[in-house]
């Protein structure tokens, strides 16, 4: 009796311990919640991708690590599943989230050793320690919690879900977080590209990060790799085959940072970090359009040329399809600059704007400005624009005017339609946000280029031409919404804009026949070089592209006599015959409302069936609205000379005369009235060390221009190819022009003050 009541204590206390037991091993991990991390889904580092997809930049994560992607289980490799389950804990699919067998050989082992020897953590219990907000030492109290929420998400969630967050959310060292950022940041190149050997290298690092670095101690983690190899063929994983191959590989490595391509582009988009950016640029053109200006720019390292940059524009959409901001990020004479995005002057690239102004108001591309020398009173001083080449050109059609790039010209066509008010109002509408002072601070410089502004910027100004008139916005992310395009311009004006850019015989006076701006396909172009050789540039235009290139030295300090065509020329013309080569280039058709006609370029008069013959001529486009006059024999000479007004008298006899025995001055009727129009009496000069020549060179006219003997008492008298001027110093001064067929005498005066 006494033995049977003995066994019936003992059956119930067997009960109740396994009642117990179940207790705590089915119902007690309920009690403990998951770590709050686990229950967050894992984001991937915001990432940057070119339109082709390709990886640009991997940003870190706010945690400050790098996760390439968050995988799901059948996206991950078998090999390394079975690699991890080898290093880390081989009986993953039988155990219930602690591994009871484990603890048992563990806690023998160490008993036996004296000392922690072994352990016994399973992938459950690894993926609840690293999404654990816990810090400092781990007691036994936080493994015995660590332990019930193992068991827990053992019930609560699928071994393949578990493994997938656990591949997902492990640490490999080196900022990489998660096995896709393993893969690429020690062999750059995907999960699915891993053969057993990397796996099994990938699979030894999580243990320890520090101690098993691959980039470190790469001789440290190789017996680790080999014995994970050796395992998983004990497992049935591998075979003997397979083993010997994998054991045999050398293992490569390839360091990734995370990706540094476009790095300037990025920089700019980075205000606004996503999960995942697809931008607009075209990973092959960028790579191409840096490496043409690295290539370029090593060509006028002796010319001290160190920087450049660049931006290609797709007119349809306004996609920035390449932009780099400097010729290397990294290198230290101010790569990190965004040439792009910093403002320099623009020099000459500002003009189209101001002929297309003008062809708005009634210009032609015929219409004849005279480059002769002028100048104008301004709050500042005494302003005297200059030709790049230091000539006087007579008398130019506006397409050979703007074709040849002429100072001059283009100042006086920006004073025929307002002055610099209106081109100021023009260039603000179509987003040069650098254009911030009033239109009395540039005066008629503006369309010479003496504000500085964003290369981008201008670039998109260019797309508004290239899209005949259309304005709209550039971008470095595509656009979900319909563009809504403004007409800035009317169709057929940026038509003949265009068409003067790209006509190679209209610009060979200044460029020559065969310069870098001379393609095998029809392509608008327009160079500038601001004053000192400080910047230099090259914007042009095709319907589908445009491209502007900037390149000068980030200290400011002035390139060796490199001018647009020399310098950013050649990178443009490089980037466009890539662009060809890549995507095809067209040119446009022709719109309604042109009427094509033959005109004599001296005078800029149509030749028609009633003109006498003309001994030049070139055929020109016009808007039916807007035509030249006929020539007539009014225009000529005896000898088929075109006749010129008077003021060309003087640049007809200089060395400046390009054009020979083909002009004429009409003759001036020797009563003819006549006075002195600059300087008008009581001028007053300021002189200025900031203007060239100080301010101090004051230009002698009279109206209608003509040859008069020019005399002052205090100042030297002085003459400059076409041009008489004298060279000021403060005071009060009288000057006197006689006419030596009358002997008629005018008089002025100006009163000069010191700086």
């Amino acid at each position: 009796m006494a033995m049977r009541r003995g066994s019936k204590r003992l059956f119930k206390l067997l009960l109740t311990a396994l009642a117990a037991g179940a207790g705590v091993w089915f119902g007690l991990p309920w009690l403990v919640p998951l770590p709050e991390a686990l229950e967050t889904p894992l984001k991937p580092s915001p990432r940057f991708l070119s339109s082709d997809g390709k990886p640009l930049r991997m940003l870190l994560t706010p945690e400050g690590d790098r996760v390439a992607q968050v995988l799901r289980f059948e996206d991950i490799p078998t090999r390394l599943v079975q690699a991890t389950l080898a290093a880390e804990d081989k009986r993953f699919f039988d155990h219930g989230g602690v591994d009871l067998l484990a603890v048992a050989r563990a806690a023998w082992d160490n008993a036996r050793s004296g000392r922690v020897v072994s352990g016994a953590s399973t992938i459950h219990q690894q993926l609840v320690k690293v999404t654990s907000a816990r810090t400092g030492k781990r007691g036994l109290w936080v493994k015995a919690t660590e332990a019930l929420q193992a068991r827990r998400l053992a019930m609560q969630w699928s071994k393949e879900q578990v493994m997938a967050e656990y591949l997902n959310r492990i640490s490999y060292g080196n900022l990489l977080t998660g096995c896709a950022s393993a893969a690429q940041g020690y062999f750059d190149k995907p999960l699915a590209d891993l053969s057993p050997a990397e796996c099994a290298l990938l699979a030894a690092i999580p243990q320890s990060p520090t101690r098993y670095n691959p980039f470190r101690y790469l001789e440290k983690i190789q017996p680790r790799q080999q014995r994970i190899l050796e395992k998983m063929q004990a497992l049935g994983w591998l075979t003997e085959e397979q083993l010997r191959v994998a054991q045999k590989e050398s293992i490569q490595l390839q360091r990734f940072h995370g990706g540094f391509e476009a790095p300037h582009a990025v920089e700019m988009l980075r205000v606004e970090p996503r999960e995942s950016t697809v931008t607009t640029l075209n990973s092959g053109l960028q790579q191409q359009v840096e490496t043409i200006i690295t290539q370029r720019l090593s060509a006028l390292k002796a010319r001290h040329v160190t920087q450049a940059a660049a931006v290609v524009i797709e007119n349809a959409t306004g996609h920035v399809l390449a932009l780099a901001g400097s010729r290397d990020f990294f290198a230290p004479d101010g790569g990190q600059i965004n040439g792009a995005w910093v403002p320099h002057s623009p020099g000459s690239a500002i003009k189209p704007f101001t002929y297309l102004m003008a062809l708005e108001r009634g210009a032609t591309a015929a219409s004849i400005v005279a480059d002769l020398p002028v100048e104008y009173n301004t709050p500042t001083g005494t302003y005297r624009p200059e030709n790049y080449a230091h000539k006087l050109y007579g008398p130019m059609t506006y397409r050979n005017a703007l074709g040849n790039s002429l100072n001059i010209s283009a100042v006086k066509v920006l004073g025929s339609i307002g002055g610099a008010e209106m081109l100021l109002a023009q260039l603000k509408a179509l987003s040069l946000t650098t254009l911030t002072e009033p239109a009395e601070h540039y005066g008629l410089g503006l369309t010479i280029g003496n504000s500085p502004v964003r290369l981008v910027e201008l670039a998109n100004a260019y797309a508004c031409l290239a899209r005949l008139g259309l304005d709209g916005p550039w971008s470095l992310v595509p656009q979900t919404k319909s563009i809504e395009r403004t007409r800035r311009f009317e169709k057929i004006s940026c038509y003949i804009i265009a068409d003067i850019l790209s006509d190679n015989q209209a610009r060979q006076l200044t460029f020559g026949q065969h310069s870098p701006l001379r393609l095998p396909f029809p392509a608008a172009v327009k160079t500038g070089t601001s004053t000192g050789y400080r910047d230099n540039w090259c914007v042009g235009f095709t319907p589908e592209y445009t491209v502007a290139v900037w390149a000068g030295n980030f200290d400011n300090t002035p390139m060796r006599e490199v001018s647009g065509v020399t310098g950013a020329a050649p990178i443009w013309r490089d980037i466009f015959i890539e662009l060809q080569r890549r995507f095809g280039i067209t040119w446009y058709a022709e719109p309604e409302g042109l009427v094509h006609a033959r005109i004599d370029p001296r005078t800029g008069k149509r030749l028609t069936p009633q003109s006498p013959p003309a001994r030049v001529s070139r055929e020109e486009i016009f808007a039916v609205k807007h035509q030249p006059p006929g020539a007539s024999e009014a225009d000529y000479d005896s000898r088929g000379r075109a006749l010129l007004r008077p003021e060309y008298s003087a640049w007809i006899r200089s060395a400046d005369n390009w054009m020979g025995d083909l002009v004429a001055v009409e003759e001036a009727g020797k009563h003819k009235p006549w006075r002195i129009s600059h300087p008008i009496p009581g001028t007053v000069v300021h002189l200025d060390p900031d203007l060239p020549q100080g301010g101090s060179r004051l230009i002698l006219e009279t109206s209608p221009a003509m040859q008069v003997q020019w005399t002052c008492e205090t100042l030297t008298v002085q003459t400059d190819g076409a041009a008489t001027y004298v060279e000021l110093i403060p005071g009060r001064h009288e000057l006197r022009a006689t006419n030596p067929a009358t002997q008629e005498v005018q008089s002025t005066y100006v009163i000069v003050h010191p700086e």
